[in-house]
């Protein structure tokens, strides 16, 4: 019998049917040489069920080491390509990077992401940076005020300096003299803020989400808070280091202020940045002195927003309520903020050591921002106080 013209099926039934034909019980009826045929037939039919399941066993064997040959390939591929910043999966690996809990593909991941013509400087991934800089702007109110650039690098620019009045009326065929309008260079550089905080091992334990959530809510928002109260109170670039004269743009009272010092106040700053302008003030110098005052017949100049519970209106123009302004004098600004001008050039970096807290079996994380900001146009701030000369 030619078995390549039966299938499995048929092999398993001839042998079932020869087994049943030389049964003890049939036996009997064979002569010596019909049973020996079939059990010559039987044995035939068997090697060849088993040729067959080996057979089918190496072509499983070799399809399995195909497709295990692929799987490695594409994830070679996937390995070598880099990691778009704006990935979960960068993410993820950015952040156990940091908790120093890669697994080995994750570890050569990471390297093939951060090295050679892939190398992407372990730079903050995309949603983590969105993050930080919301947070930055929730911390310092003075970041969602200012005109925030993210240009690379030192910047100048070039603000409006003394402007003469325009020429009311031209007789035709008359010669004109160009304005003696002045502009000033606005140099901007770049300043490291810095915090640095230490956790115990256990920061490992923590999930992704978590981890990710405790280095925005520590590192930016500390960061934040130098950064704002360098806007507001640095002795060389901050608005402590405009000069404010008495009766120009400043108001100076010591015996307490009244509705009409507010009032006056408002009429010093030009009316041109009226449209923009707000108010700035600490929220102790708020409650315990202006929100106090009232007007000519009674009441209060300043309205809280008790819907955000921040802020509010005084005299009609908004409230911005900063820790960083000084309350040593009292100091109640009113102006236009956007023509303050800031520059964070790059996203946080944020780096881990684990050296220097070896003795303490703990991890050092450090955070670092660029700033710098300058007011690039001092007669759009105006000022109240209760110390002359500060």
């Amino acid at each position: 019998m030619k078995f390549d013209e039966l299938n499995g099926e048929q092999l398993e039934a001839r042998l079932a049917e020869l087994t049943d034909e030389t049964s003890e019980e049939k036996r009997d009826a064979l002569d010596n040489d019909a049973l020996q045929a079939r059990i010559e037939e039987m044995e035939a039919i068997k090697a060849e069920i088993e040729a067959r399941k080996a057979a089918a066993a190496e072509e499983a064997r070799k399809a399995e080491e195909m497709a295990r040959k692929e799987g490695e390939k594409i994830i070679d591929e996937r390995m070598n390509k880099p990691m778009e910043r704006n990935s979960v999966e960068y993410r993820n690996l950015w952040l156990k990077n940091l908790q120093g809990t890669l697994n080995e593909e994750e570890e050569r991941a990471w390297a093939t992401t951060t090295s050679g013509d892939n190398k992407a400087t372990n730079a903050i991934p995309t949603m983590i940076a969105d993050k930080f800089f919301e947070k930055m702007k929730k911390m310092a109110p003075m970041l969602s005020e200012i005109t925030l650039l993210r240009v690379a690098g030192n910047l100048q620019f070039v603000a409006e300096g003394t402007r003469s009045s325009a020429t009311a009326k031209h007789v035709q065929n008359s010669a004109m003299t160009a304005a003696t309008d002045t502009t000033v260079a606005v140099n901007l550089y770049g300043f490291e803020f810095m915090k640095v905080i230490q956790i115990s091992r256990t920061a490992a334990l923590m999930s992704v989400d978590a981890f990710e959530n405790w280095l925005v809510e520590l590192l930016a928002g500390d960061i934040a808070r130098a950064i704002d109260n360098y806007i507001l109170n640095d002795a060389s670039n901050g608005i402590a280091a405009l000069s404010f004269s008495t009766g120009t743009d400043q108001i100076v009272n010591t015996q307490g202020y009244t509705y009409g010092d507010v009032c006056d106040l408002i009429a010093l700053l030009p009316a041109a940045y009226d449209a923009e302008a707000k108010f700035l003030v600490n929220k102790r110098t708020l409650y315990g002195t202006i929100a106090q005052i009232v007007d000519s017949v009674g009441n209060p100049i300043f309205v809280p927003d008790t819907i955000s519970g921040v802020g509010g209106r005084l005299m009609g123009y908004p409230v911005i309520v900063d820790d960083y302004v000084s309350t040593d004098d009292g100091a109640l600004y009113l102006g236009k903020w956007t023509d303050v001008v800031g520059n964070l050039p790059e996203d946080i970096h944020v780096d881990r050591d684990e050296s220097a807290g070896f003795t303490a079996n703990a991890i050092l994380y450090r955070g670092i921002a660029v700033f710098d900001s300058k007011p690039a146009k001092a007669d759009a701030i105006v000022r109240l106080v209760n110390t002359p000369g500060a």
